[in-house]
């Protein structure tokens, strides 16, 4: 997926998610009963709701900020959304299942948050900031589920 503007970012970011869904959905099937299996089905639906949520910001968003060029304001293209997972076992644990969701997610925040430094107009700075907040609010709240699941 080449990522030339905003609007290629954020549809890959959308990418991303619907990924990171199947492969939960995937986790779940292979962890068997227990903590790694409840948070892997609870973790598919955020990730399913985010891809939806971002999916739909881009018929929401100004038409110009979306048609910002990019390709130029990022250190390196985003890998594919296949390739933004590490570990393609769908047999893991609850712990590496954190660890490759909580990189993933940090990866689309810091390519976010490298365009803030150089939004250009109000509606881009907008966009970006609609987009971090969507990923920094479920990533807060798929940590705050996985910390009570390891307490379980």
């Amino acid at each position: 997926m080449k990522v030339d503007t905003l609007e290629h970012l954020i549809t890959w970011s959308s990418a991303v998610h619907t990924h990171l869904a199947k492969a939960l959905d995937a986790a779940t099937a292979g962890a068997g009963e227990g903590p790694a299996s409840l948070f892997a089905d609870y973790a598919a639906g955020h990730e399913r709701n985010m891809a939806e949520q971002i999916a739909a910001m881009i018929g929401e968003s100004d038409p110009k900020a979306l048609q910002t060029w990019v390709y130029d304001w990022l250190e390196h293209p985003p890998p594919a959304p296949e390739g933004i997972t590490r570990n393609q076992d769908s047999s893991i644990d609850l712990d590496s299942l954190g660890r490759e969701l909580f990189s993933a997610h940090n990866e689309i925040m810091r390519l976010f948050h490298q365009l803030m430094a150089r939004a250009d107009t109000a509606e881009v700075e907008e966009l970006i900031t609609r987009m971090i907040d969507i990923e920094e609010g479920h990533t807060r709240q798929m940590a705050q589920q996985l910390n009570r699941t390891r307490d379980m």
